[in-house]
């Protein structure tokens, strides 16, 4: 969201203004990225539901200090004035941000707003019929020209935010990044190295992974063993968490992109390592790190670990289902459903096209309409919906097969699970580095394949996971707001 984030400090006045009350839309604080563009300039910020609960905070902690604060008020909610005249006001919304186009056209292309910021810095135009909007933005924000621009000069922030990241969520906002600029490459199948951004994540691993466990966050889950907590945290009557096996940020991008009437906060969360199905959704739906699970290499238990999870937390067994796919009928006892959806990671597995294949195929499951429609259901039948992850894919050059010491139940190679005193052989040990097994049973030694490579066959071209990439790691983890039915 770097371009977007230039003409947001313009309007909000960060350098000079300490408090902020910023009147919005749910889908532009998503879309521009608000809510970290004030967080990283080192404001608190606040969120303004109703008067009298927020009376409170304003007198006793707002009102007296000297702290940056930032309010984020929908449009449609009344706030007093004794509260707004503290405050330096800003009406956040298409019109304010994209004088030059029209407001309406350009809420349809909501998630591309940050390439649109970037092609509107090069060109003085007006453009503010619906027609001429939706012209400039296919014709040329879409181009392959603005795209390779917007590619090289992503590519070179995503550098220097490598070399100055800090802490997990410093690579959420890379890995965010890294899969926009992938996205546009792939639309036009523009050739893209991020690969640096993959060995400066390994310096993460090495020193900020093992801490992902005592982390806390109510706003997403750190790691997946905390998603459960993070749902029921907030607190709703039913929940339903959609498991997309193998859903990548870059896949998320592309399906979403058909959201119509759909809207969500966007989340991330850490995968386990590696990134196989049966380690890391197990750790999700239990709660449970590897070394505590039964079966870690194996799905066998998957339904039995996640149904004697949620009944520990107090739901009757009644209340309680697991399901996999779009259309199942769904319990009026229900409380708290998971539903597994394998199309993803089928794709994955399948695609021998790359980046290219991948964003033609997240383009037509999303054009299919399946996962919005199971969204909309959910939602009509009083579920607060998320949708999450147990890991993402990458694409690699196979370098020939190997035979893992220990059988994993996943079609996964990039990973080598060896035990007692079983010796590594050179293709091992050429292409795979020895993993410290962070939440891992110490029994084992586990070898994580180099970026870029997979034990497929030598030479061949795949999509994949198992690893310890970026892309492999970092999952998106999605609050669905609203939803409307005609949408």
């Amino acid at each position: 969201m770097l371009c977007i984030s230039k003409t947001l400090q313009k309007l909000l006045s960060l350098e000079k203004e300490i408090k902020i009350i910023v009147f919005t839309e749910p889908s532009i604080c998503e879309a521009t990225g608000l809510r970290n563009l004030l967080s990283s300039n080192g404001y608190t910020v606040c969120e303004y539901n109703d008067v009298e609960s927020f009376r409170v905070t304003f007198e006793e902690r707002i009102k007296p200090n000297i702290e940056k604060t930032t309010v984020i008020v929908s449009t449609e909610i009344y706030v007093p004035y004794d509260i707004r005249r503290v405050f330096h006001e800003v009406y956040l919304s298409a019109r304010t941000l994209f004088p030059n186009l029209n407001a309406d056209t350009v809420m349809s292309h909501v998630n591309d707003w940050d390439i649109i910021s970037f092609a509107l810095a090069q060109s003085y135009s007006d453009f503010t019929q619906a027609k001429e909007t939706e012209r400039f933005i296919q014709d040329i924000v879409f181009s392959i020209g603005v795209i390779e621009q917007y590619c090289r000069s992503s590519t070179d922030k995503l550098l220097s935010a490598c070399d100055e990241a800090i802490n997990y969520q410093d690579w959420i906002n890379i890995a965010n990044r890294k899969a926009s600029v992938e996205y546009y490459a792939a639309m036009k199948n523009v050739n893209v190295d991020l690969s640096f951004a993959d060995e400066a994540f390994q310096r993460f691993i090495s020193d900020g992974y093992a801490r992902l466990s005592s982390e806390v966050n109510s706003h997403s889950p750190p790691i997946v063993t905390k998603v459960l907590s993070v749902i029921l945290a907030d607190k709703n009557e039913k929940s339903a968490l959609i498991v997309m096996d193998g859903m990548s940020l870059f896949d998320f991008k592309a399906i979403s992109r058909h959201f119509r009437g759909i809207q969500y906060e966007h989340g991330c969360s850490y995968a386990l390592i590696p990134t196989t199905t049966p380690i890391s959704r197990q750790s999700l739906l239990s709660c449970k790190y590897p070394r505590e699970l039964s079966k870690p290499f194996s799905l066998a238990d998957e339904e039995k670990e996640f149904r004697a999870t949620v009944v520990s937390f107090g739901f009757s067994p009644t209340q309680v289902d697991f399901l996999r796919g779009y259309d199942n009928e769904i319990s009026p006892l229900s409380k708290l459903i998971a539903i597994v959806i394998n199309d993803v990671d089928g794709i994955v597995h399948g695609q021998r096209q790359g980046r290219a294949g991948m964003f033609n195929d997240m383009d037509l499951l999303g054009r299919s309409g399946k996962l919005q429609s199971l969204i909309k259901r959910l939602a009509a039948l009083g579920f607060a919906v998320y949708i999450t992850a147990d890991h993402g894919n990458t694409l690699c050059t196979g370098v020939g097969g190997f035979r893992s010491g220990v059988e994993v139940e996943s079609r996964s190679m990039r990973m080598a699970i060896l035990k007692d005193f079983a010796e590594a052989n050179t293709l091992l040990a050429e292409n795979a580095t020895e993993y410290q097994g962070f939440y891992l049973d110490k029994e084992y030694r586990y070898y994580i394949c180099k970026n870029g490579v997979s034990f497929d066959n030598k030479g061949e071209v795949v999509m994949t996971h198992g690893g310890m990439s970026i892309d492999e790691v970092v999952i998106p983890f999605i609050r669905i707001k609203s939803v409307e039915e005609n949408g």
